[in-house]
């Protein structure tokens, strides 16, 4: 080695080295407000304020009420690495605060400049400390109320391609009043504002509870429908609320996982969320849900990210199991039917249907004819009110009856799937689908890759009622299929298992496998819309379906029923406001 080469390789200074943990824990002012509030709750505080300019960019300022700091410990407050929540390695094996790497006060210090004011109870006097991008100025006296205010200003001022990077102020201030909200959620009994540009944009009292939380940030449709939830395995604990499937969205916004406290979106707790809600939701709908998991901090390791968005879990699996049987009980417990009140709200929206306006005499008294208009059909269909208990048929599709407090209208094609892919469950927990073998088998081309994972899961496949082998290096089999399901077509059976069995993480349970292809397949064997259906068939598809334990959704979560109730009814023909 040539001894008078100079080293290539040098320890960074900690300038550099901030900067760096920056761009790792602070990616906007979201990031900012996020562990100056965790760090506020930690604290104790039971009252935080946020101030932002210019969506966070300008200015981002925390006011809390905690415990407040000293001298030394402000001191320290901006150094990497230097926490109150650590002492050694064996404290992360149960960590229990919300922060805990002593990062994120030294790298908004290094791309900002920020200042820390703050007086611990009993203390005559505050101390004040400032950061001006890296360079560490105090603590110094200063008059301060009891508490921590963190002020952050100029955020990358020092760094302009990643202050480039900064959406417009109004998008900046929704991430962080969707974090704010998420925090606000999972901290009953602790009051927030938020204040943008001097106004008021979101606030919570102390005392509200989880409910009163959800009404607050996203109205009271939502919070009316919630379905409480409460249950415990050992020393883990779930509560919350889900919602009915039909406050299901379009994206996740409205739902909210809590461990411990920390607002987290985490991979593992989503997929018991979408298992609990199979075959109630319709593909494409994601379950609106705001629940709180507490757990053993030794049974959850929160040290796998920077940002301390992702958890693992030391027993995923019987985390998993209990939370898909506790969330699935509660989901199938409610009434799933769409209510007749919100189509007629949406009627009303689109200008298609308003109430008549209030009269001195009922628009329509007890004995006149109900009229059922039949989309596509050039004359009305009219028939009399029928008695409680008779079935009315229209159009060939839909099923109208009278309940004890209104009317329903079932949809006998989406009833008959539930009844079918029920049957087909209870026969999967007996040992296994019943099979119709076939005199000829059906041949299905598949690529090699596909005809080699066909053959591994065959055992698998034969208990949901697919027999299928090899039949030469790119195609298959079928030698029987399930017996319940007429109009069966083995190509297409064989493709939904592919779809099936790629779509998981790993090799899938038979119920899974099931649910995945057989409830799309169940159609087929099902009574389809415009099918005659003879009065003693009707009464026997009511009958089975009363029988079983869920019959109100198909299993793609398509509602079976709609269901008006007196009170729908009275507003619709103006009888009340």
């Amino acid at each position: 080695m040539d001894a008078t080469r100079a080293p290539r390789i040098a320890e960074l200074p900690l300038a550099v080295r901030n900067k760096i943990a920056a761009g790792e824990v602070i990616e906007r002012p979201a990031s900012v407000v996020k562990e100056l509030v965790e760090n506020a709750l930690d604290a104790g505080a039971t009252e935080i304020k946020v101030e932002l300019e210019e969506g966070g960019a300008q200015l981002v300022r925390v006011v809390d009420d905690g415990s407040g700091m000293g001298p030394e410990d402000l001191a320290l407050a901006f150094m990497p690495h230097a926490t109150s929540k650590l002492r050694d390695v064996s404290d992360l094996e149960h960590i229990a605060s919300l922060g805990f790497r002593g990062e994120a006060l030294a790298s908004i210090g290094s791309v900002s400049r920020a200042r820390i004011l703050s007086r611990p109870a009993g203390a005559a006097t505050g101390y004040e400390v400032a950061n001006d991008g890296g360079r560490v100025r105090g603590p110094v006296e200063a008059g301060a109320r009891q508490g921590t205010t963190v002020e952050v200003r100029d955020l990358f001022f020092n760094t302009p391609a990643r202050r480039r990077f900064l959406k417009r102020p109004a998008t900046e201030l929704g991430r962080t009043v969707d974090l704010l909200q998420r925090l606000a959620l999972s901290h009953a009994g602790v009051g927030f504002v938020v204040v943008h540009d001097g106004r008021r944009v979101f606030d919570m009292e102390r005392d509200m509870d989880l409910q009163a939380r959800v009404r607050r940030a996203f109205g009271a449709d939502v919070a009316d429908g919630l379905l409480p939830v409460l249950a415990a395995d050992g020393s883990t604990r779930l509560t919350g609320f889900v919602a009915p499937p039909r406050l299901a969205r379009r994206d996740t916004t409205r739902q909210m996982w809590f461990l411990n406290g920390r607002a987290l979106r985490d991979k593992v707790l989503a997929r018991a969320l979408k298992e609990a809600y199979r075959g109630v939701l319709m593909e494409g709908r994601q379950p609106v849900a705001f629940l709180h998991l507490a757990m053993d901090p030794a049974a959850v390791d929160v040290n796998v990210h920077p940002t301390k968005s992702e958890v693992r879990f030391r027993d995923e699996r019987r985390l998993m199991g209990f939370l898909i049987a506790q969330l699935r009980d509660v989901v199938r417990s409610a009434d799933l039917a769409t209510p007749g009140e919100r189509m007629l709200g949406r009627l009303a929206q689109r200008g298609e249907w308003s109430a008549p306006p209030l009269r001195g005499e009922p628009a329509l008294s007890t004995g006149d004819l109900r009229v059922f208009e039949v989309p596509g059909r050039e004359t009305a269909w009219r028939a009399p009110a029928p008695p409680p208990g008779d079935v009315v048929r229209v159009a060939d599709t839909y099923l109208l009856r009278a309940t004890a407090d209104g009317f329903e209208i079932l949809d006998q094609h989406a009833l008959h799937e539930r009844v079918t892919f029920e049957r087909l469950q209870a026969e999967l927990a007996a040992g296994g689908v019943l099979v119709q073998r076939l005199l000829v088998p059906e041949l299905v081309e598949l690529a090699r890759e596909e005809v080699a994972l066909i053959v591994e899961q065959r055992a698998l496949l034969a208990r949901t009622g697919l027999i299928v082998d090899a039949f030469g290096a790119t195609t298959v089999a079928v030698h029987g299929m399930p017996a319940g399901i007429r109009r069966a077509d083995g190509e297409e059976l064989v493709h939904a298992v592919l779809a099936a069995l790629h779509a998981g993480d790993g090799p899938p349970e038979a119920a899974t496998l099931l649910a995945d292809t057989l409830a799309s397949r169940a159609c087929r064997a099902s009574v389809m819309a415009g099918d005659v259906l003879s009065p003693s068939e009707i009464e026997a598809l009511l009958a089975r379906a009363a029988a079983i334990a869920h019959d109100q959704t198909c299993p793609h979560g398509r509602p079976t029923r709609v269901r008006f109730t007196l009170a729908d009814l009275e507003k619709a023909f103006g009888r009340r406001p």
